[in-house]
């Protein structure tokens, strides 16, 4: 006599055995959500107010004649060329900045201020990248970290007893060791050609 098969009756599913992978995708989504925000904000996509800070604390510090201020908004080896030249001057650190931007100081007087206003946020240009790190390599005989580097476009109105004036310019930012630090700040192109 033939076996006779039986039904194959569908089980239910274990309610707690569900739960479980529920949470488990839940955690899942949470630290993959987690690591995205990670490496967008790491690679400068968000955050981006963060990277004007040394921007602000620079061109501050140039207003003010706040060596400390100046010097903390950039990586240590740049900071480290201005330390050992203050050394070298035999000044203290207000006398050094106004000495440093006595143009600056003579245009807008010794009260000078600084008020700024961000126009543009942008990727600095691959090739510009590549020959900041071989020169920053030649001077200071390291590597930087430019891969999170941005260009600021900014306007600076520097006001003073003397006089008061806008001034355009390009600043450079990166982000290396989990802080922005500034890298350059130039006068705009269109302004330098006047």
């Amino acid at each position: 006599m033939a076996e006779q098969k039986k039904p194959v009756i569908p089980q239910k599913s274990d309610p707690e055995k569900q739960k479980k992978q529920q949470r488990i995708l839940i955690v899942l989504l949470i630290l993959i959500a987690a690591a995205a925000v990670m490496i967008l904000y790491n690679n400068g996509v968000i955050g981006g107010s963060a990277s004007k800070k040394p921007v602000e604390q620079y061109l501050a510090a140039i207003a003010s004649g706040d060596f400390e201020s100046y010097v903390s908004s950039m990586p240590e080896r740049i900071a480290r060329g201005y330390k050992d030249d203050l050394e070298a001057s035999g000044l203290d650190g207000r006398a050094y900045m106004r000495k440093l931007y006595a143009d600056y100081v003579s245009e807008f007087g010794d009260d000078m201020t600084v008020s700024l206003e961000f126009t543009d946020r942008s990727r600095v240009d691959a090739i510009y990248l590549n020959d900041y790190k071989i020169s920053y390599s030649q001077l200071y005989g390291e590597e930087i970290d430019i891969s999170s580097a941005f260009e600021l476009d900014v306007t600076a109105t520097f006001s003073g007893s003397v006089s008061s004036d806008e001034i355009e310019l390009e600043c450079f930012v990166v982000k290396t060791g989990g802080k922005w630090y500034i890298v350059g700040c130039d006068y705009k192109s269109d302004n330098a050609e006047e």
